[in-house]
């Protein structure tokens, strides 16, 4: 029939050339991310760091309306308190250590699956864990959409959709969206500043008002620097250059800083208020590496800085610093593409805007260097907290990209078939983390994060222990998220262990002992005995007279055993109270 005919000609034509062909090929770009997605997450095993988990529990507490009330406790912390002259007792609760907003997201991530909080031993994998992984991931998601329009301005559609795929495919950006680290909450804050950045830059040349925009870029710093304080180090090298770019200088200066610190000021008074230091306990951070890592010094009550100076940090500055040149390639994802920023620093791009923006991130990237230079970055599971240089990929990415697709035009090659290999290439490049991560190449993984993470048995100290005890334990975060119970970190020596449960300095005594392959068997021998656990060595080598211990009660958990539990009871068989 004619009109049949009509009708699939154009459906036809719809299809190929019209608006059904970009709704097509939209579709089918949103299912392989979707794909992506479930692959990343088929593999998930639960969250993989100390700072994870210790957001996570502070993120249930506030979505079950307590606020940002923590149940670990740092012996640090109460030091702190103690020197200013807090109630220990009831202040030591309240965290001072993790930035207010990553709990506040795991927060929202958990409210809907409220009646699953509790995790049972049949469980391998905590449901929390599963919708703080979801949440992370969809606001990676997001922050490459956010991308898409930064990158549209800056250089043109085309580039910006082949930049945000070669950002989907980068292996390290999915494994720290499954870790349950503040990063991808970054990625979204800074890519969104970023955007308010380019606006504020383009209002400069064209001679529009640019107060709104630098009012947006110091509120976008604001809540970078309340998802982590070290970003307040970008914000540094962003002010810098905006003091030289913007004008009148004074003006720019005082818009960027007014705006960052009505958004920030709030939380530091609050920090002071609880504990006495505006910075919190987390300020501490900073002695990582002299005399004692971070977990030392947080295990510490005594502060003992006696013969720390100058000189000590400047060690320190410059061992990180030669430490992050090693592994810069690693820390950018490993992606050659967004490597290539750095060459593109040669380049003379013709647009003004885009050629402008490329310091301004290079001015926000060795603030970022610098801030990490000093506080170290300490990996777990081959991901760190600190680690910012992963934030700056995207960005990097879209510059490293264009200067790549220069060069190859100057080339001349007209070949489209040669353009399509030279594109495919490079995401073959920036996809092989993520290609070797498949079964067929990589290792068989355990179904959860053994050693030291055991969720099942450690969620089983939620039956045994009381909401208002106390256990002491090397990794207080994964008893604080996996039982939901209150936990102090080990302290340094058995003595100030035993003084905090006589003298009830936490509000009672500490009723049980924890300790796993952290203080255990994943040390050598010589580490345990001349380590930062050698005052605990007697009970973590099972050769201590408990007669003469508090906690006289003991009780292997672990899938090896590697876990030894103390209490002041046979809790295992105590009837349930």
């Amino acid at each position: 029939m004619p009109g049949s005919a009509e009708f699939i000609q154009r459906a036809v034509h719809a299809l190929e050339a019209g608006a059904l062909a970009v709704w097509v090929r939209r579709s089918l770009v949103a299912l392989a991310v979707i794909a992506l997605a479930i692959y990343y997450f088929y593999d998930f095993r639960g969250l993989a760091t100390s700072q994870a988990m210790d957001q996570a529990q502070i993120g249930r507490a506030i979505a079950s309306g307590h606020g940002w009330r923590t149940n670990v406790v740092r012996p640090r912390a109460i030091g702190q308190l103690q020197a200013n002259g807090k109630n220990v007792a009831q202040k030591i609760w309240s965290d001072t250590y993790n930035a207010p907003l990553p709990p506040l997201v795991d927060a929202i991530a958990l409210w809907p699956i409220k009646s699953h909080w509790q995790m049972t031993t049949s469980n391998l994998v905590y449901s929390g864990d599963k919708v703080i992984a979801a949440m992370s991931i969809f606001l990676f998601l997001l922050s490459v959409l956010v991308l898409f329009f930064t990158a549209r301005r800056l250089f043109d559609r085309r580039l910006a959709l082949l930049a945000c795929g070669l950002v989907v495919l980068c292996d390290m950006l999915w494994q720290y969206s499954l870790s349950g680290l503040p990063q991808m909450l970054l990625l979204l804050l800074f890519n969104t500043t970023i955007y308010a950045l380019v606006q504020a830059v383009e209002a400069q040349y064209d001679g529009r008002r640019v107060d709104r925009w630098l009012a947006a870029v110091g509120v976008g710093f604001g809540l970078l620097a309340l998802s982590h304080a070290l970003t307040i180090w970008i914000f540094a090298g962003a002010l810098i250059f905006c003091v030289f770019f913007f004008r009148p200088r004074g003006w720019t200066v005082l818009i960027l800083l007014a705006a960052f610190t009505a958004i920030y000021a709030p939380w530091l008074i609050r920090n002071y208020i609880v504990c006495g230091h505006p910075g919190g306990v987390a300020i501490y951070s900073v002695l990582d590496g002299i005399r004692h890592s971070e977990a030392g010094w947080m295990r510490r009550i005594n502060l003992d800085v006696e013969g720390i100076g100058p000189s000590n940090f400047r060690d320190k500055i410059t061992t990180n610093f030669f430490s992050q040149s090693g592994h810069i390639f690693e820390y950018f994802g490993s992606s050659v593409v967004a490597m290539m920023f750095f060459a593109a620093l040669l380049h003379p791009f013709k647009r003004t805007e885009t050629a402008v923006l490329r310091w301004m991130i290079l001015a926000m990237w060795v603030g970022a260097l610098a801030g990490m230079a000093t506080f170290g970055i300490n990996e777990e599971e081959g991901l760190a907290a600190n680690q910012l240089h992963l934030i700056f990929v995207p960005l990097m990415t879209c510059y490293g990209l264009a200067y790549l697709l220069v060069q190859w035009n100057r080339l001349g090659i007209q070949l489209s078939i040669a353009r399509g290999a030279f594109l495919t290439l490079l995401y073959l490049l920036c996809a092989l983390p993520a290609i070797f991560t498949i079964p067929w190449f990589a290792p068989p993984k355990g179904s959860i994060r053994w050693p030291p993470y055991a969720p099942p048995y450690i969620a089983t100290l939620h039956n045994w222990m009381q909401p208002n005890e106390i256990t002491a334990s090397d990794m207080p975060w994964a008893i604080a998220w996996y039982a939901d119970r209150r936990a102090l970190w080990v302290p340094d020596t058995i003595k100030t262990f035993t003084d905090l449960s006589d003298y009830n300095v936490l509000g009672g005594p500490v009723n049980g002992l924890y300790l796993t392959p952290i203080s255990g068997s994943q040390d050598k021998l010589a580490d345990i005995l001349k380590g930062e656990y050698k005052d605990w060595a007697p009970i973590i080598l099972r050769n201590m007279n408990l007669e003469k211990f508090p906690l006289r009660w003991g009780t292997l958990l672990g899938l090896e055993n590697d876990c030894i539990f103390l209490s002041d009871h046979d809790r295992e068989h105590a009837p349930a109270r």
